[in-house]
C-alpha cells in the first residue's frame, strides 16, 4: 500500500486532471457536444502526463535530495529503477491504445508529447530556457488537442497563447526556487546562469503578458460573461499577488509561495475557459 500510494504521489494525480481538464475544455470551446468522445482523449492527455512525471523525477532524483527530499525517490519510498520500470511498462501499453483509439492527427500530437517530456526529463531542462519552452508548450497545446476533435481552432489561439505565457513564468520561477539543487548537479538553467533575482525578472514578463491579455477576448465579446468574472476576480488578482511576492522576495526559500499561487491562478484559468462557452 505504501508503494501504491507514493507512485500516486510521483505521478501527481492533480497535473493529471488538469490536462485532461484542458483537452475537454479545448473541445467543449471549440463547439464540440458529445463529451462521451473527448473522454478517451482527456483521459490518456492525463496518463502521459503522469508518464511524463515518472520519468522527470527519475531523471531529477540528484536534484530532489537537495530541493525537494520529501519525493518519493529521494524520501527512499520508491527506488529509480521502480520508478523507470513502471515508466516504461505504462508507455508500452498506452502508444498503442493510442495509436488505435484516436484520430491520427491527435495521437501523432500525443505521440510528441511522449517524446518532449522525455527529452525534457533526459537533458532539455538543463539547458537554459529549452526546458522551459517545452513544458510550456506541452502543456499550452493540451487545448489543441480538444480542438481536434471538432477541428476548429480559432477559439482556443487566445487559451493557448495564455497558457504558455503563464505556464512559462511560473517554470522560471521554480527554476529560481530550484537553484540550489540544478547548481549541484550542474543542470544551467536560466536562474543558475543569471542568479535567482534576474530569473524571477525574467519570470514577472510573460506574467504582466497574461495580466494583461486577460480581458481580450471578453472585451472582443468572443467568450461569454462568466469567463471574464474567473479570470479578473480570481486569475489576474492571483498572478499579481504571485509576482509581487516574487519580486519582493527573492530568496529561493521564499518562492514556493508565488510558484503555488500560480499553480491556483492556472486552475482559476482553465476554469475560466471552460465557462468561455455557455
Amino acid at each position: 500500500m505504501k508503494r501504491l500510494l507514493a507512485t500516486l504521489a510521483i505521478l501527481r494525480p492533480h497535473n493529471m486532471l488538469a490536462t485532461g481538464v484542458c483537452v475537454a475544455c479545448g473541445y467543449h470551446l471549440t463547439g464540440g457536444g458529445n463529451y462521451q468522445a473527448v473522454l478517451v482523449p482527456s483521459l490518456l492527455t492525463a496518463l502521459v502526463t503522469g508518464l511524463g512525471n515518472l520519468i522527470n523525477d527519475y531523471y531529477d532524483a540528484d536534484i530532489d535530495r537537495v530541493n525537494r527530499p520529501r519525493r518519493p525517490i529521494p524520501s527512499g519510498r520508491l527506488s529509480a529503477p521502480y520508478v523507470r520500470n513502471v515508466y516504461w511498462t505504462g508507455t508500452v501499453i498506452i502508444t498503442p491504445l493510442m495509436i488505435a483509439m484516436l484520430p491520427a492527427r491527435l495521437w501523432l500530437l500525443m505521440l510528441g508529447w511522449e517524446i518532449l517530456l522525455f527529452l525534457y526529463a533526459y537533458r532539455g531542462k538543463r539547458v537554459p530556457l529549452l526546458g522551459n519552452l517545452l513544458i510550456s508548450a506541452i502543456v499550452s497545446s493540451a487545448f489543441v488537442a480538444g480542438a481536434m476533435l471538432t477541428g476548429h481552432f480559432k477559439l482556443v489561439a487566445f487559451p493557448v497563447a495564455f497558457a504558455f505565457l503563464l505556464v512559462m513564468g511560473r517554470e522560471l520561477v521554480k527554476g529560481a526556487e530550484d537553484i540550489h539543487g540544478d547548481r549541484l548537479a550542474g543542470a544551467s538553467t536560466l536562474a543558475v546562469r543569471l542568479g535567482a533575482e534576474k530569473a524571477v525578472a525574467w519570470a514577472s514578463l510573460p506574467l504582466f503578458l497574461c495580466v494583461l491579455a486577460a480581458p481580450l477576448p471578453g472585451l472582443a465579446q468572443l467568450y461569454a460573461r462568466p469567463y471574464t468574472f474567473v479570470v479578473e476576480l480570481a486569475c489576474v488578482p492571483g498572478i499579481l499577488l504571485a509576482v509581487y511576492v516574487a519580486l519582493r522576495s527573492p530568496r529561493t526559500v521564499a518562492l514556493h509561495r508565488p510558484s503555488r499561487i500560480l499553480k491556483l491562478g492556472m486552475l482559476f484559468g482553465i476554469a475560466a475557459i471552460a465557462l468561455a462557452r455557455m
